[in-house]
């Protein structure tokens, strides 16, 4: 079977690494046991990076996490394709995020942003790139995958 290919928001790298039992931590856990191909942008990286502190996270676990390579690092998309997404969500703020999940080529996105990334407008713009709470996401693999244990 193809290895899913999921790509991250930063909310969701920050509550993985806040606690490795949630939703998140076990997308961590999973990808760190490479069943599934996790990716985020350098942009996404840095805001985790940028809010260590007020998320009360050591930067050392951050470090490990980055260098243990679980997560696939990118480039951020160019400033002329992040634009492209700005009137397909309420945040211009988080329009790198949907312009990283197409350049990722991830077919799944998975966030914990209800406000602006897991909307109705996001899910139709994406469309079929899935979008995903880690709750949810869960809930879908063990949905459509039984057999399959990640």
């Amino acid at each position: 079977m193809k290895s899913l290919t999921v790509f991250l928001d930063t909310s969701v790298i920050l509550s993985g690494l806040i606690s490795s039992t949630g939703g998140s931590g076990k997308l961590l856990t999973a990808g760190a046991k490479k069943k599934i191909k996790l990716i985020a942008t350098e942009k996404i990286v840095r805001e985790a990076a940028s809010n260590l502190s007020k998320v009360n996270i050591q930067t050392q676990a951050f470090e490990n996490l980055l260098s243990s390579r679980t997560i696939q690092v990118i480039n951020t998309p160019s400033e002329e394709k992040i634009m492209k997404f700005i009137p397909m969500i309420n945040d211009p703020g988080d329009a790198h995020v949907l312009a990283g999940v197409v350049h990722s080529r991830a077919t799944i996105l998975i966030s914990l942003d209800k406000k602006h990334i897991l909307v109705s407008k996001v899910k139709r713009t994406l469309r079929p790139i899935k979008i995903f709470s880690p709750k949810q996401f869960w809930k879908w693999l063990r949905q459509t995958k039984p057999l399959n244990k990640l």
